[in-house]
């Protein structure tokens, strides 16, 4: 870990002397600007003994949310709604102790829905290229697909998805982060594997400290440092990465002693893995690994890795990342109050009401069971004593017990309705889980279409909110399988297959282009909107009627089905127009006068007005009409609209007439330049023999005059 001061020698000012921490009471160093230089002197964490602080500070921080986080966890994993032990004690044994599972049931239909928008998109991407590309529609679709077909087609991409989206829904927020800079799949962290600053907002632009801890087995820590002077170039301390792995022990040890803070979590899942009193050493031995990212007052990301017991500094690179978007990505599952740990989720929002719902159904249990049973009367201190005998039809009781007239009802009818009110109640919560019944009631068609219209406006809102947050996430991933420098073979073989299609420029701008549109993929109000709209303007002379059956078919079956089926365009007004354009230029081409040619040309269409003019142009060299410098005008034109068609991605078999037509003319027009020199020089010297003659003859006149 270095300071800015080296970067500033030639200042010649001196540094501020390191502080540990900022003098306002904040996690990391002040930057320290230089007033001569406007420079920073400091970075924001001084050295390992400072990491190790903020990450102990961040750890001990969270840990209350931890503790809420496990408890919630509990509820997810079907914690009874009462204690047995206290139930006991308090001589209610009998009484019914089960769960419903409430909270997990709501669980269950809540995050698949955000599974499902993921797997409903057609592209997970709406990167598109612009108009001064040709055949821009056609690339951008190109990279649509080849970028979704390589993240859907990589192991781990749906468990990626469905753990983000439990995570998000469970606990009301998720982070997912690139630890390296050439793998693009990212890696999910649960609520207790990353710790953010109190106040961090919800958009990771505005993150200053995120802390990531991850569970490295040794081989897998191994394989980063198994080039030892790469690692060492790259920022690995291999004495320590050493150390580490050979201390390695089961994640069940760790957090049984509670190193890191995190012993709840550990708890809840231990019961619902059914490990509890198991063997310390029953689990697999791994690498706890704590990744500080720390934003710079430059903009740019240092990142640090401490592991082992003693969090021993792993890994340490100053600015290794160009900013925080470049290797983070946060979730948020309400907008709250602008703050990632103000998103409840739905675990948070109906803890206590799943856990009431799950105490009345116990009482309707108990109550049912109760209810009708006969009530005897006697000393309890007596039961033991207590026998019945039944002899044919009659019942003969003991001594001192009395049967009482009146029998216990169970009257679970208010209940019943608490307990659907309840529920009526979560729905509203979270936003309509429960398909909604209209039993006993008198309702129009029109009520229930309304109520059907307003669930599907909050399904929308809350699934176009994680679409935007899931957007962020794509392009990053985009950007990076698209980075020349990528060591992964998949994203490799992507751009191999990209770069048949278009240029690195062209690819570099699709890359770079922003995919927030995918959200639009999935609102069915918008797709019905434009099918409505759609027929509505069919025959009206003011609409692109090809472009209004286009966006129709795509709206009711996808745009694969509308290629596949609808006459590929062929508009007759941009034709004429590259025609009447291309016409005028033939005059001036005519002439010898060369003519530029611009990006936005049809360049085909250029072409097929300008090889006939060629070959008319020849054949008058060759009958002594036409000069050889007109002849090069047009082959200079043509072979510029050529290139620049190839350049935008024309198809080169379809040009290839064009082609072979360039490489005769070329040689062609350097052997009539040769011509013409020669027969420049052969008329220079004629003209002049015929000088010195006149001249004789003049001379010779002259004498015979004078004689």
């Amino acid at each position: 870990m270095s300071t800015y001061a080296a970067d500033n020698q030639a200042s010649n000012t001196p540094a501020a002397p390191p502080t540990t921490t900022s003098p306002k009471g904040g996690i990391i160093q002040t930057p320290d600007i230089n007033p001569r230089t406007g420079k920073p002197e400091q970075r924001s964490i001084r050295d390992a003994a400072m990491a190790r602080d903020v990450c102990k500070t961040l750890v001990q921080a969270c840990r209350n949310r931890n503790i809420v986080s496990a408890r919630i966890l509990a509820k997810y994993n079907a914690e009874r709604p009462y204690d047995q032990v206290k139930l006991e004690a308090e001589g209610l044994g009998w009484r019914s102790n089960f769960t419903t599972k409430p909270l997990p049931s709501l669980i269950e239909k809540v995050y698949p829905r955000f599974v499902d928008a993921v797997n409903g998109l057609k592209y997970l991407t709406s990167a598109s290229l612009s108009d001064k590309w040709q055949n821009s529609v056609e690339k951008s679709d190109k990279f649509r697909s080849v970028i979704t077909k390589t993240i859907r087609t990589r192991r781990g991409w749906r468990n990626l998805v469905e753990d983000v989206s439990l995570i998000n829904s469970l606990f009301g927020h998720a982070v997912v982060a690139w630890l390296d800079e050439f793998t693009w799949m990212p890696c999910s962290f649960k609520q207790d594997e990353s710790f953010v600053s109190d106040g961090t907002r919800q958009e990771v632009s505005k993150a200053q400290v995120i802390l990531l801890k991850e569970q490295l087995l040794p081989h897998e820590l191994f394989d980063l440092i198994k080039d030892p002077e790469a690692a060492k170039t790259a920022g690995w301390n291999l004495a320590a990465v050493r150390k580490s792995i050979n201390n390695a022990s089961p994640s069940q040890l760790r957090d049984t002693l509670n190193v890191g803070g995190t012993l709840e979590t550990w708890y809840q899942n231990a019961w619902r893995e059914m490990t509890v009193g198991a063997s310390y050493m029953a689990g697999a031995s791994v690498v706890v690994v704590y990744n500080l990212l720390v934003r710079e007052v430059t903009g740019k990301v240092s990142h640090y890795r401490l592991g082992g017991v003693e969090l021993d500094e792993l890994f340490s690179r100053d600015d290794h990342f160009d900013s925080m978007e470049e290797c983070a990505s946060f979730y948020s599952f309400q907008k709250g109050n602008n703050t990632l740990h103000g998103s409840k989720g739905v675990g948070r929002d109906i803890y206590e009401m799943a856990a009431m719902q799950d105490r009345i159904r116990n009482e309707i249990v108990d109550r049912m069971i109760l209810s009708g049973k006969t009530l005897i009367q006697g000393d309890p201190k007596k039961l033991h004593t207590f026998k019945m005998s039944v002899v044919g039809s009659t019942v003969i009781l003991p001594a001192n017990w009395t049967v009482l007239e009146q029998k216990i009802d169970g009257n679970v009818e208010g209940f019943l309705k608490l307990d659907a009110y309840m529920g009526m109640l979560v729905d509203q919560l979270i936003g309509s889980t429960t398909p909604r019944t209209f039993q006993g009631e008198r309702v129009t068609a029109a009520e229930v279409n309304l109520f059907a219209a307003r669930e599907e406006e909050g399904k929308d809102t809350k699934i176009g909110r994680f679409l935007e947050q899931f957007a962020d996430m794509i392009g990053t991933m985009q950007r990076r399988i698209c980075d020349p420098d990528t060591v992964e073979d998949d994203a490799k073989e992507a751009q191999k297959e990209l770069l048949e299609s278009m240029t690195r420029e062209e690819l570099d701008e699709l890359a770079a282009s922003s995919i927030a549109e995918t959200v639009r993929d999935l609102t069915p109000a918008e797709r019905q909107m434009t099918v409505a709209v759609a027929t509505e303007k069919k025959g009206n002379p003011l609409y692109n009627q090809r472009q209004l059956e286009v966006e129709d078919v795509t709206a009711r079956l996808g745009s694969d089905f509308a290629g596949r089926v609808i006459l590929p365009e062929n508009d007759p007004t941009v034709q004429a127009e590259q025609q009447r354009l291309q016409q005028f230029e033939l005059a001036l081409l005519t002439q010898g006068q060369p003519v530029p040619v611009s990006v936005r040309d049809n360049h085909e269409i250029h072409l097929e007005i300008l090889m006939p003019l060629a070959q008319k142009t020849g054949e008058g060299i060759m009958a002594g009409q036409v000069g050889s410098a007109v002849f090069e005008v047009v082959v200079a034109h043509i072979g510029e609209h050529y290139n620049r068609a190839v350049e935008q991605g024309a198809d080169k078999k379809k040009l290839k007439p064009v082609a072979d037509f360039l490489k005769k003319a070329l040689p062609a027009i350097e052997q009539m330049k040769a011509m013409d020199a020669q027969a420049q020089q052969i008329s220079e010297s004629s003209a002049a023999h015929d000088d010195e003659e006149a001249a004789l003859q003049a001379e010779e006149a002259a004498m015979a005059g004078a004689v």
